[in-house]
């Protein structure tokens, strides 16, 4: 901690020094120079800065400039993030707006104040600026961001029925930032820019640029300088400002509550096995690869099944199925309501049905876990809001597979068996009727595993539950029933 201060310390007095130094070149600069209207010196400088300070108009012309260009730059960003989701989903929008923001990107900004200036007038002339440097940069940055969206995490989120909320915030939001981040860097500092030059051209009343303008027609350097100065700090402390705002923002998890009320579901009594799932001759191939051919099985409520088959026989694909992540090429999968009515999971298509009710969680064969969040977020991540489960309930259940010192920590820092367990521990508490693991045991040693299969087989209630396993070991340990493909 002593070092990191001492560090810091010396960084300032670095920059302090750097600072001195060129403060002291423009002096010598100046003296050199001995004419104050070619150059005036930083003395001259802070004096006149000293004399403007004090007035109320000064402080009313950098407002008024800060509003017209903040104003055009932040229509700018939310138009750009709006526009930019829009034209990721929907591909004909992106090609409409293509030559708009070719247009935008490539035009002289000469030319577009000349034409702003015909058009509105000098009063709308930084907004217009400030808007047209912002805009291409932000929308560009969200297509990229989304474009490099987590797809294993937008499965996870499709399987348990994430609510559009939580995945804007925990799967859009940590794909955008980044390049967003970066945009904003660039473009605060641009508008401002382009904001005040447009301004010295146009001359609008109670503006830097008119200030910086008229500074020039009574050949005084020291005002242009110090309006320039205004400029630049103004520019720095906004950038600043918004930028720690826009990251307080990326640090916010909201959504992660959970329920007000809990219960314990394993103290219902179990239901009676009986007919509920059927896969009905269901085919699979990948090209020329073939996969699944004609599997069927009827499957009951509350019952553990155990798929087992050497690698690449179809297991994972079997699970993805079932979660409605994959399409089948022929038969179909559907269950029993309470009603006794068949509704489809999967069509013959492959495609969900209108009557598609079926809620699953599931424990991915790869790991599937928000990397920033803590064992106990990823648990409630995926909880319904408002739903039975609440944060003290979460911890309750991951103490139970996890040491308690580790709940918290963000699951980066956790080992693969111990994201493991958070898995488990997420799916066997979920509001669902359906429960796929596929693997569920991959890097736990025998202790670890024989605590996992009894903690699922506690938490299975009225749950279905399809295993993929190894071994039949792994079933007998489950209370399975053994299903080889």
């Amino acid at each position: 901690m002593k070092q990191t201060e001492a560090t810091k310390k010396k960084n300032v007095c670095k920059k302090a020094g750097i600072i001195l130094f060129w403060l002291f070149v423009w002096q010598l600069a100046q003296l050199a120079v001995a004419n104050e209207v070619l150059l005036a010196g930083p003395m001259q400088v802070i004096k006149y800065l000293a004399s403007q300070i004090g007035k109320k108009e000064f402080w009313q012309v950098i407002l008024s400039s800060v509003m017209r260009i903040g104003l055009g730059f932040f229509l700018a960003f939310f138009t750009g993030i709006v526009l930019g989701a829009v034209s990721h989903r929907y591909s004909f929008v992106k090609e409409l707006l293509e030559p708009v923001i070719s247009v935008f990107k490539s035009i002289p900004v000469a030319s577009f104040v000349v034409l702003i200036l015909i058009w509105f007038g000098s009063k709308q002339l930084s907004f217009f600026c400030s808007f047209l440097v912002a805009f291409p940069n932000v929308y560009e940055s969200i297509l990229t961001g989304l474009a490099h969206v987590d797809r294993e995490m937008k499965e996870l989120m499709d399987v348990y029925q994430v609510p559009c909320s939580k995945k804007i915030m925990y799967l859009y939001v940590p794909a955008i930032f980044p390049y967003l981040t970066n945009s904003l860097r660039t473009c605060l500092g641009m508008s401002m820019k382009s904001g005040v030059a447009a301004e010295v051209i146009g001359t609008p009343e109670f503006s830097i640029g008119e200030r910086i303008y008229m500074s020039k027609v009574y050949l005084d350097t020291s005002g242009i300088l110090g309006w320039t100065i205004v400029l630049i700090t103004v520019s720095f402390l906004l950038e600043k400002g918004i930028l720690w705002v826009f990251f307080k923002f990326g640090e916010l998890k909201p959504f992660l509550k959970g329920g007000k009320v809990a219960y314990d579901k394993n103290k219902k009594k179990q239901p009676e096995a009986k007919p509920w799932l059927f896969i009905d001759k269901v085919s699979k191939s990948y090209g020329k690869h073939q996969i699944l051919k004609d599997f069927e099985l009827t499957c009951q409520l509350a019952t553990t099944y155990c798929i087992k088959g050497p690698s690449g026989i179809g297991k994972t694909t079997l699970l993805k199925i079932l979660a409605g992540l994959e399409p089948v090429d022929a038969g179909k999968i559907y269950f029993v309501n309470s009603q006794k009515k068949p509704e489809y999971h999967v069509s013959e298509q492959g495609k969900k049905d209108k009557k598609y009710k079926l809620k699953a969680a599931m424990v991915f064969q790869n790991s599937r876990l928000n990397e920033r969040l803590s064992a106990v977020d990823n648990v409630m991540l995926t909880a319904e809001s408002g739903g039975s489960i609440t944060r003290n309930m979460a911890e309750k259940e991951l103490v139970r597979l996890l040491p308690k010192d580790c709940i918290n920590m963000p699951v980066s820092q956790l080992s693969g068996g111990m994201r493991r367990r958070v898995e488990i521990v997420r799916a066997m508490n979920a509001e669902c009727q359906l429960v796929l693991l596929d693997e569920p045991f991959m890097g736990l040693d025998k202790e670890n595993k024989e605590k996992a299969a009894a903690y699922i087989q506690e938490k299975r209630a009225e749950k279905t539950i399809f295993v993929s396993v190894h071994s039949e070991e792994e079933c007998r340990m489950l209370h399975g029933i053994l299903v080889e493909i």
